[in-house]
């Protein structure tokens, strides 16, 4: 009885198998990874003109900045609880005549 034939057809089976999962398998994969980065604006600064007591002067590209406006918020509050408490003690001091 001559068994390589059926080994033949198993690894063929396999190896078309294997294939098929990679070929599935990599697409799907690969596709969650397709976020590409924002596009950075240059920073190389582009000269005016002008030369100022520093120096030349570049006008630089814009920034956006982001905050949490809770955390604006809490800080106000912080430094004007600060400031009423400053004047607080300043009217409890004892007047020097």
């Amino acid at each position: 009885m001559n068994l390589q034939p059926h080994v033949d057809e198993t690894l063929g089976r396999a190896a078309v198998l294997a294939v098929v999962l990679l070929a599935t398998v990599v697409p799907a994969v690969a596709g969650g990874c397709t976020d590409r980065p924002a596009p950075r604006a240059p920073v190389a600064g582009v000269f005016t003109g002008e030369i100022g007591p520093g120096g030349p002067v570049y006008r630089l590209p814009p920034v956006s900045v982001v905050a949490e406006r809770r955390t604006e918020v809490a800080k106000t509050e912080r430094e004007e609880r600060q400031a009423r408490e400053r004047q607080v003690r300043l009217k409890a001091l004892p007047r020097a005549a």
